[in-house]
């Protein structure tokens, strides 16, 4: 349950994957359009424009794949998905149907697998590190990966200060 995360666990998700989230109703059109000029400048799909909320709709409805149609279906889900659960909901079916890496799919199958801990007893350099993983799950997993792991660990950090969800000294508590 969402309740049982750690609240910067929580505000690092939103702040890596969609800082819009709480803001939008399911799609963010200046994120769709900033990867939609990426991708046409690199004629293939390079960057993410998925909010957290399509993001769900492609973890429950569909396939990994990269294509046109799959991106146009996920729009219409995410619109269903946002008349029928609220924010929270949304955020807590999404964080139970992500890949980990290493057969973890959810955050409390990760949390026991990486900390060997509940999602509520992860500290904050863990709950900050669990959030970067899905975007790239055998990346930065931290058994296989530890260096890229901590790396990506930074780049939540700097957002969560860019986005106002954290500060630079608790930050610097954090990476120390």
């Amino acid at each position: 349950k969402i309740d049982d995360m750690p609240q910067i666990y929580l505000k690092a998700v939103v702040s890596v994957e969609d800082h819009r989230f709480y803001k939008h109703f399911g799609i963010d059109v200046i994120s769709i359009g900033r990867a939609f000029v990426n991708d046409i400048k690199k004629m293939k799909f390079v960057e993410g424009g998925s909010t957290i909320t399509q993001q769900l709709a492609k973890n429950i409805y569909f396939t990994q794949d990269k294509k046109i149609v799959r991106k146009v279906a996920e729009i219409f889900m995410a619109f269903s998905i946002e008349s029928n659960y609220n924010k929270d909901e949304i955020l807590e079916l999404y964080l139970n149907t992500s890949y980990f890496g290493n057969g973890f799919y959810s955050v409390k199958s990760a949390s026991l697998g990486y900390f060997n801990k509940l999602p509520k007893d992860m500290n904050d350099s863990e709950s900050i590190m669990l959030a970067g993983i899905p975007n790239a799950p055998s990346l930065y997993n931290p058994i296989q990966n530890k260096n890229l792991a901590i790396e990506r660990q930074r780049q939540v950090i700097n957002k969560m200060i860019k986005y106002g969800n954290l500060d630079k000294v608790e930050a610097e508590k954090i990476i120390k």
